[in-house]
């Protein structure tokens, strides 16, 4: 199994995003102009022709010393491949990893299953999907007493849903009202926010869509990330008065009514946080989990220091 180093510049755009659209795990995240809106500088190792693809997303920011990193607005990297991905496949990968990267801490796929004894810290992370093939009426039947309750109480309130909702808007929104609960979310992550919506959109590859009050005031809003056949909750907001009237249900609800009997699945993008699990449980997705791995190759003085910065 040949498996290369390849700069970002010396990338072939097509095969590597011709990976990412016909792999059998496949997601959004990997294209190369979604990897270069949400960061500075990342490479990729390839197998063969691009079969398998792996992008390494890096920065230097830890006391000058490279390190793998998770970006924001990709939950899920890792491998990618249109072959089956066993797990020596899988192992070669990792073991490819070049040495300088002291620090690794990145999600990989759902479809990447990794061995305890690779040398990484696993985690399992959930992440809740719903198949949407089905008519909407039988999905709707699967939904929990509790939503069926709250999209009827919803009913209760004049809320219409548009898609006459500024990419600013949005962004302003999503930081006013979700920014404060996730302080790592700096201006940088924002502006990737920006990139990465008017890329898809370029693109084709995304919609917005909101839901307004009868004073035509914004309650919930969300951009909403496609690909081939998912299509992914990325950027969700709700105001306070939203979540009184259950807006973000009705928004998910009248997504998913408008996406019904296509071949897609719906990706809720989490959550590890107990009541959002359970919120998006309620319109009757199941667990796609993905792993979480970690390794730590630093030396004594970066860990030392690394330690005291993060006290």
């Amino acid at each position: 199994m040949e498996i290369r180093l390849v700069k970002r510049e010396d990338i072939d755009e097509k095969r590597w995003n011709g990976c990412v659209h016909y792999g059998n795990n496949g997601n959004p995240y990997g294209y190369t102009w979604h990897l270069d809106a949400i960061s500075e500088n990342w490479e990729g190792l390839v197998e063969g022709n691009y079969e398998t693809i792996f992008p390494l997303v890096w920065n230097d920011k830890l006391l000058g010393t490279k390190q793998l990193y998770q970006p924001f607005f990709a939950q899920q990297l890792g491998i990618y491949s249109i072959n089956m991905l066993s797990s020596k496949r899988i192992q070669s990968f990792l073991e490819a990893i070049p040495k300088e990267y002291k620090f690794i801490h990145i999600n990989m796929n759902h479809r990447n299953k990794i061995e305890e004894d690779w040398g990484f810290e696993v985690e399992e992370k959930p992440n809740f999907t719903l198949r949407l093939m089905d008519d909407y009426e039988t999905i709707k039947g699967n939904y929990s007493k509790n939503l069926k309750r709250n999209l009827k109480r919803a009913e209760n309130h004049k809320m219409t849903l548009t898609s006459s909702i500024k990419v600013e808007k949005l962004v302003e929104m999503y930081r006013t009202h979700q920014g404060p609960k996730i302080p790592e979310l700096g201006d940088a992550a924002y502006h990737a926010a920006h990139r990465v919506i008017y890329n898809a959109l370029h693109r084709g590859m995304g919609f917005m869509s909101a839901i307004t009050n009868e004073q035509n005031d914004f309650l919930a809003a969300g951009f909403f990330l496609v690909s081939k056949n998912r299509i992914v909750n990325l950027l969700p907001t709700t105001t306070p008065e939203g979540r009184e009237k259950r807006a973000m249900h009705v928004l998910l609800d009248m997504t998913i009514q408008q996406n019904a009997l296509k071949p897609t699945i719906f990706d809720f993008e989490g959550s590890s946080i107990p009541g959002v699990a359970k919120f998006y449980e309620g319109f009757g997705a199941t667990n796609q989990p993905y792993s979480v791995i970690k390794k730590d190759n630093l030396p004594l003085w970066a860990k030392l220091a690394k330690k005291v910065k993060n006290k």
